[in-house]
């Protein structure tokens, strides 16, 4: 009686695994490390991380970083983890991009890496937007005055050439092709594209520039989640700034506003390591 009902419950389970779309359960898991790239050396990292960087997913690392955020006995630690999810996203957003864009490639990787992936699924999803057909620009009545067709076409070149830029710069600097990326972003950023300025920011801020990496973050933080999230971190840790526990506070309550991830918790994490310190 044993040995059957193991039979029927080992039918049930390979009938069950056959009717779910690997690409599916890949994309909801997080993705294993032999499809985006191998581990990161173990050298170097502190036992208490180690679990994280053997294990494959991503969402671990995010956790732990929104979990820690702000507390400055982890900065090292933190700025580890930072590293290795940042390495983890860019792989997948390379093999995504390489895929080739549609609407089912986005649908799985806002299912898969929304969370620890963001920026990286927003730049997928602008690829893909750019990709499609503009519509046609309406004619003019005759009783009004007519542009030139010429200016029309030379402004929607114009468009379509910044939409190229700004996808490049969101991807090069997400897959830390950071040369490309200071390229891509530098002209729209000083052109004042809060996009390309919060991608500054973090570029300079990954190469340690941290002091051009905030002058960048300043400009974008009040129209940008991300630069505003990154002014938090850096007046936490006192990177590029002097250390401001109650201005870090602040950007990361901006950055709540905007709908950043890891800005509530970073705030909520902030909050009470500055109480503890106090009653200490």
């Amino acid at each position: 009686m044993y040995r059957l009902l193991v039979i029927l419950l080992s039918t049930v389970l390979t009938a069950g695994c056959g009717n779910l779309k690997t690409s599916d359960f890949l994309s909801r898991t997080g993705d294993a490390l032999s499809k985006i790239g191998q581990r990161a050396p173990a050298a170097n990292l502190d036992q208490k991380i180690k679990p994280l960087f053997d294990q494959p997913y991503i969402d671990p690392l995010t956790e732990y970083l929104q979990r820690y955020a702000g507390d400055p006995a982890r900065s090292a630690q933190l700025e580890q983890v930072r590293r290795e999810r940042e390495r983890r996203c860019a792989a997948v957003a390379q093999r995504y991009n390489t895929d080739g864009i549609s609407e089912t490639g986005l649908a799985l990787y806002r299912r898969g890496y929304s969370f620890s992936c963001p920026q990286d699924v927003a730049a997928y999803e602008a690829r893909l937007k750019a990709m499609q057909p503009a519509p046609k620009l309406a004619r003019q009545p005759v009783s009004e005055p007519m542009n030139d067709d010429r200016d029309v076409h030379d402004d929607e070149a114009q468009k379509v050439a910044v939409s190229h830029q700004m996808n490049d710069c969101y991807l090069l600097t997400r897959i830390r092709n950071f040369s490309g990326a200071l390229k891509a972003c530098s002209g729209p950023a000083d052109d004042g594209v809060v996009g390309a300025q919060s991608s500054m920011a973090q570029i300079q801020n990954a190469l340690g520039n941290h002091e051009s990496a905030y002058r960048w973050a300043l400009k974008a933080a009040p129209e940008s989640g991300q630069a505003a999230y990154l002014l938090g971190e850096m007046y936490a840790q006192g990177l590029g700034v002097a250390q401001d526990k109650n201005t870090a506070a602040k950007w990361f309550r901006t950055a709540v506003g905007f709908g950043h991830a890891a800005a509530e918790s970073a705030l909520d994490n902030l909050v009470s390591a500055t109480a503890g310190a106090n009653v200490n």
